[in-house]
């Protein structure tokens, strides 16, 4: 069994609290539009609908969905009709996030999810699609396979799964 360094937990910890603000802040940006407290707009552009992650590193310009102030740290959270973003302080999207069917916050993302997946998919599809994962996680009480790479439009991948084990929800990042 593998132990992490004090950097990997750091790494780990930085995740953990990523996650849980974005949890937080989709139920602030929620309470927060009910109560008329929020700005809303049209639709987001075309090019997020489709596929929101690639938004990871660039601007959110012309997105004009709900935002607010993250919870923890500086910068914005965006809730879209189908999916979530964190917006750093710098104004780039650092964190997407497509949920699945069944999610209380917002409509199931019905776009192409990365590495061919499918919403429900088991714990098996996953690993049939992407290999051993880097991390395997229990941290927030459902399994999370975390993938990470040094190509592409992402850094890393989590894959949340809920107590059946079938696909619930994809966090992509820019963090390696």
């Amino acid at each position: 069994m593998r132990t992490l360094r004090p950097r990997g937990l750091a790494r780990l910890g930085r995740r953990g609290a990523v996650l849980a603000t974005l949890d937080v802040a989709i139920v602030l940006v929620i309470v927060a539009h009910l109560g008329g407290a929020v700005a809303t707009g049209a639709s987001p552009s075309a090019i997020a609908d489709a596929d929101p992650l690639r938004l990871l590193g660039q601007t959110p310009s012309g997105i004009t969905c709900p935002t607010a102030p993250l919870a923890v740290g500086a910068g914005t959270f965006l809730v879209c009709p189908t999916w979530t973003a964190v917006v750093a302080k710098t104004g780039i999207v650092d964190v997407v996030s497509l949920y699945g069917p069944d999610n209380a916050v917002v409509d199931t993302f019905a776009g192409t999810l990365p590495h061919g997946l499918a919403w429900g998919d088991p714990i098996s599809a996953a690993w049939a699609a992407l290999g051993r994962p880097n991390r395997i996680s229990s941290a927030l009480g459902t399994p999370t396979l975390v993938y990470f790479f040094d190509t592409g439009q992402y850094g890393s991948l989590e894959l949340q799964f809920d107590a059946t084990q079938h696909l619930a929800r994809i966090n992509a990042s820019t963090v390696h």
